[in-house]
């Protein structure tokens, strides 16, 4: 086995009623899977190909309140635009929407305590 290091990078929604995911951020390199560099595009993809529609085909989707961090990737524009379109700006809770997730906050959040 070697000592091989290994870097996850990994998304997971919670909500009372459903776990979406988890879905890993990585590409395949010459020597197998690698950790990717989460970016907007990736996010954004993410969001449409997976997140977005086990959502919808939950019954609680009209009452999610979607909560992200301020990460760079999180508040790129088209991603904003795209989170606006399903949960309308008043259903987001990050950096620069309505509800400001607040930076450098100490609170824990359900994936820092659950996982």
């Amino acid at each position: 086995m070697g000592n091989r290091k290994s870097v996850e990078t990994v998304w997971l929604g919670l909500t009372t009623s459903l776990i979406i995911g988890s879905f890993f951020f990585e590409g395949i390199g010459p020597t197998g899977p690698v950790t990717c560099t989460v970016n907007d595009i990736c996010c954004k993809s993410l969001l449409r190909k997976h997140v977005i529609p086990a959502l919808q085909q939950s019954p609680c989707v009209s009452s999610t309140i979607f909560m992200q961090d301020g990460a760079p990737p999180h508040v790129a524009h088209p991603l904003k635009r795209l989170l606006s379109m399903h949960f309308g700006n008043y259903r987001i809770i990050s950096r620069r929407f309505p509800t400001n997730w607040l930076p450098r906050s100490p609170h824990l959040n359900p994936c820092d305590f659950w996982l």
